[in-house]
């Protein structure tokens, strides 16, 4: 997982939780151990890999990359 978001940092995306809340935002940093940062608007929102369900590109029409 940690490759993925290497691979699409800088880039925006949405994120879809285990519990079918959807954050948008780009990803932002280093991904710390078992989870990554979610820049928003609002700050910045840390997600932790067991609750990602999805990512999906938002440049590109809901592109499911994971």
């Amino acid at each position: 997982m940690e490759n993925l978001i290497r691979r699409y940092q800088g880039e925006p995306v949405e994120i879809m939780d285990r519990y079918g809340r959807v954050h948008r935002g780009v990803i932002d940093g280093d991904p710390p151990r078992g989870g990554m940062f979610l820049r928003t608007g609002f700050g910045r929102r840390f997600i932790p890999f067991f609750l990602i369900a999805a990512i999906f590109l938002s440049r590109f029409r809901r592109r499911r990359i994971f």
